[in-house]
């Protein structure tokens, strides 16, 4: 497999992201950025998954969403209600 860490945009990576809900509880997030999204809409990819954040495709998505990242879209890697 040959992986990639040049892209066209800069990413930043936030672990952890805690996304409030109206009930007072919260999901767990995490975001893989291009830098110009500080300044400027992006589209995002939106992956709402039962898998936590370190198991099952924890790896294969720290390769993938950076890739996209780096080409302009926002990722974000939510668990689902009840997980993680």
């Amino acid at each position: 497999m040959i992986i990639k860490e040049a892209f066209p945009f800069e990413i930043r990576e936030i672990a952890n992201l805690r996304i409030p809900l109206s009930d007072g509880h919260s999901l767990t997030a995490r975001a893989w950025l291009p830098l110009v999204s500080c300044e400027m809409p992006v589209p995002a990819i939106v992956e709402y998954i039962p898998y936590r954040q370190h198991d099952g495709t924890a790896e294969l998505d720290s390769l993938m969403h950076p890739y996209f990242a780096g080409h302009g879209y926002a990722c974000l890697r939510v668990d689902i209600r009840g997980s993680g």
